[in-house]
């Protein structure tokens, strides 16, 4: 059986060193994902801020777009009666194609028409 080897001063030094060397890395490591944490959730924050003034105004837009098209069909019906039937009839006939059909199930197709017919439903209830 073979004795147990003593290490030597040098080899000694030589594993303390490594393990400092090993410490000083781990933090400079830890330090360095703190920051990228950091900097992450700074980034997030500033996108949800920007897309959050997006969004209100274009919100603030659409609603001022829908009320002065809501005050236009009311002053003249007729006009509004004449341009739903000339979307409705665009829309029939970009659907009619051999693709169109599976367009229109999935597309944004059904939403514009469906918000359509409301608004003009709504433009005519408000007028009677």
């Amino acid at each position: 059986m073979q004795e147990p080897r003593v290490p030597s001063g040098t080899e000694t030094e030589d594993v303390s060193r490594i393990g400092r060397e090993w410490a000083e890395g781990e933090e400079r490591a830890k330090e360095v994902g703190r920051r990228a944490r950091e900097e992450a959730a700074e980034t997030l924050r500033a996108a949800r801020v920007k897309v959050s003034r997006a969004y209100d105004r274009t919100a603030d837009s659409a609603v001022r777009t829908y009320r002065g098209a809501r005050d236009y069909a009311q002053a003249h019906p007729s006009a509004a009666a004449a341009m739903s039937f000339a979307a409705g009839v665009g829309i029939g006939m970009m659907v009619s194609s051999k693709n169109g059909a599976k367009a229109y199930q999935r597309g944004l197709i059904p939403v514009a028409a469906i918000a359509l017919a409301h608004a003009v439903l709504e433009v005519f209830e408000e007028a009677r």
